[in-house]
């Protein structure tokens, strides 16, 4: 296949700031110039775009070269030879003027590929226009490495599919296509909802991770050892889990913290402690029970802003009832897209 990387990887960060030799270990370059170099081991014709070649140190850049990556400080040369285009670039703007200008350079079914910068649906939101209107047949799937392409933990990629709410972005082709070039170089590809791979993929993930494991020790501890109806267990995991995302999207994270009153938070979670193995419920205590106390004195001063604690799903519902589908799709999509940007 043939593959542009855009976005050699700030290497300042990775090796100097974050210190992942150290940390995590591999070989610098990391980040997009690995990727490329990835991709070129495993027989496809790479190019790989950077104009600005202090990301990388002089033997760094020796490296790439020698693994037969062309590099080039032209996006639209990349593109021009580029099945799939893989951003690895800045976040915001940056990356959204590069999708923009090279869209129209790329091949007949040419995929734009978002990675750890950009939310697959913002990018489509942002190329919907061009796409519409000029390149129909261009697709928008996620590659994303969540970890550092380089490091050992780095062994897959999140490729974004089918969204949740029926949208497709990219081919079944286009899809198998970025499949297949994962797995060329002997990494695993995880096909999940494009709407649903910044959770699982990004550095967010943390927040998914420990939140699922909350959610799924109180479904275990509500129906197996409380024996309250599924129904029950379930609405109450959602009226918690609104109630914190409605926080943070209102008033932040010191808001939120505010509003939750971590002291009374532990006298009642402590109440949940049902079973010795809830480890996570014993983290979660500790962790609350510690907090920073510039944290907590900033959560003091803040806000809690008017807030609608209020389920999306039926929300969404009750404007399609209200409004009729094509005037609720469309307010619908203006708060994804602001949720999403």
């Amino acid at each position: 296949m043939k593959i542009a990387v855009y976005g050699a990887g700030n290497q300042e960060l990775y090796v100097n700031q974050l210190k992942l030799p150290e940390k995590y270990g591999g070989t610098p370059p990391y980040g997009g110039s690995r990727m490329a170099i990835e991709f070129k081991k495993a027989g496809h014709n790479v190019y790989l775009a950077e104009p600005d070649r202090s990301m990388l140190t002089s033997d760094m850049w020796k490296t790439v070269e020698d693994a037969g990556v062309i590099v080039t400080s032209d996006d639209a040369e990349a593109a021009s030879n580029a099945e799939i285009a893989v951003l690895f670039t800045p976040f915001g703007k940056p990356t959204f003027n590069i999708a923009k200008n090279i869209i129209t350079h790329l091949p007949e079914g040419g995929v734009i590929a978002n990675t750890c910068t950009v939310s697959p649906l913002v990018l489509y939101y942002v190329l919907e226009v061009e796409i519409k209107r000029k390149i129909k047949d261009v697709g928008i799937c996620s590659m994303h490495p969540a970890a550092v392409p380089g490091t050992p933990q780095h062994g897959h990629y999140v490729i974004g599919g089918h969204t949740t709410n029926d949208l497709d972005m990219a081919t079944p082709e286009q899809i198998k296509k970025c499949e297949a070039l994962v797995k060329s170089c002997n990494k695993d590809a995880y096909i999940v909802p494009a709407d649903v791979s910044s959770a699982v993929a990004d550095m967010g993930s943390l927040v998914t991770a420990v939140t699922l494991s909350g959610v799924l020790d109180y479904y275990q501890v509500g129906t197996r050892i409380i024996k309250a109806p599924k129904e029950m267990v379930e609405k109450q995991i959602l009226m918690t889990l609104q109630t914190m995302a409605s926080l943070v999207e209102s008033s932040g994270v010191d808001g939120l913290l505010k509003a939750m009153n971590p002291e009374l938070l532990v006298k009642s979670a402590r109440s949940m402690h049902l079973l010795d193995e809830q480890k996570d419920l014993d983290a979660a205590l500790e962790t609350l029970s510690n907090l920073d106390p510039e944290l907590m004195k900033n959560a003091m001063n803040a806000e809690i802003k008017p807030t609608n604690l209020v389920a999306a799903q039926a929300l969404s519902k009750e404007l399609l009832n209200l409004m009729g589908e094509r005037a609720s799709e469309g307010t619908i999509r203006r708060c994804m897209r602001k949720m999403f940007e």
